[in-house]
């Protein structure tokens, strides 16, 4: 596979071309919620063959933990779109709040430049 690096604003419009040739468009935000849930389950159902206790059955299709990840950032890019919210912008407010909150909540690492 090609190896294209991607801002959170080309994937937002990358998605919205795609999106943009139907005259459905986006799903309403049940109907995203549903799908996000949907595509997160058979991430689990990946992460569960890899490293849990569940091989996968002879006769299951063979799929990536890659492939799946992909699908749960398609869902959410339109689900972005369709509330006209920028990616980029919640995962900055999502982060400074981690950042913030949880400083101290973790055994840091020793800094091995000192």
């Amino acid at each position: 596979m090609e190896n294209t690096i991607y801002t959170t604003k080309e994937i937002q419009e990358r998605v919205d071309q795609y999106i943009g040739q139907f005259k459905e468009g986006y799903f309403s935000p049940l109907s995203l919620m549903a799908r996000l849930t949907e595509e997160t389950g058979e991430l689990a159902r990946e992460v569960n063959h890899y490293y849990g206790e569940k091989p996968k059955k002879k006769t299951e299709q063979e799929k990536s933990m890659e492939e799946e990840l992909g699908d749960i950032i398609f869902v959410l890019t339109c689900f972005a779109n369709s509330l006209n919210m920028d990616l980029s912008d919640c995962f900055h407010r999502a982060i400074t709040k981690i950042e913030t909150r949880d400083k101290d909540r973790w055994t840091k690492k020793d800094d091995l430049h000192q």
